[in-house]
Formats: structure tokens, sequence, C-alpha cells
């Protein structure tokens, strides 16, 4: 399995300026996170199956991405915990939200 070596390093450089931890355990810790995306893509892509969600569902940040913001009325259509070794739980909850939830964001100037 190919690795992105450039979100590896990044994340690894965050968790070392956030966590002020040595820049090996960061690098560990990236390791780590980097390592269960592709199952928790997986989890996710269930969730959202098994939800009968049929069309486009993303992250806040997701959508931020694609250039549209979620409508700050909005609930998630659904909520998933993924695993996430850079928290204290090991686990982290996601909300996704639907494209009918978002509207074009603004344009910045």
């Amino acid at each position: 399995m190919k690795y992105n070596m450039s979100m590896l390093m990044s994340k690894a450089w965050s968790l070392y300026r956030k966590a002020k931890m040595s820049f090996s355990e960061a690098l560990k810790l990236a390791w780590q996170w980097l390592k269960v995306q592709a199952a928790n893509a997986e989890i996710v892509k269930a969730a959202i199956e098994a939800a009968g969600i049929d069309q486009e569902a993303h992250t806040w940040a997701g959508w931020q991405s694609l250039g549209r913001m979620v409508i700050h009325t909005e609930q998630a259509v659904l909520k998933v915990t993924v695993a996430d070794p850079t928290t204290r739980k090991g686990t982290r909850v996601k909300s996704y939200f639907t494209y009918e939830q978002t509207q074009p964001a603004p344009m910045a100037y």
C-alpha cells in the first residue's frame, strides 16, 4: 500500500507544534493516524450506505474544501465514530452533511 508522505509529514509537524512532543513521537503518531485513514474511509462509506443516503455527503471541512459551506441551522444527517490515534480516547465523531444542506461559500476579497 502506498502512503501519502506529504500528508504524513504535515500531520507529524502539526502534532509536533500543537502537542509539544518530540518530533519522533509526533512522527510515530502520524504514522498510526495515516494507517487508519483507509479503514475509516470504509467505515464511513458503509455507514452512509446503511443510512440510505443516496447523495454526496461530506464533513463541514470537506464541503469547505469544495467551495461550499454548511448552512448553520442544519443538523448532520449522519454521525460516525472513526479511529483517531491522535486523540486521548483514540476515536473521533465526524458529522456528515448532504449537498442540500450547503450553500456556495462567499467569495473572499
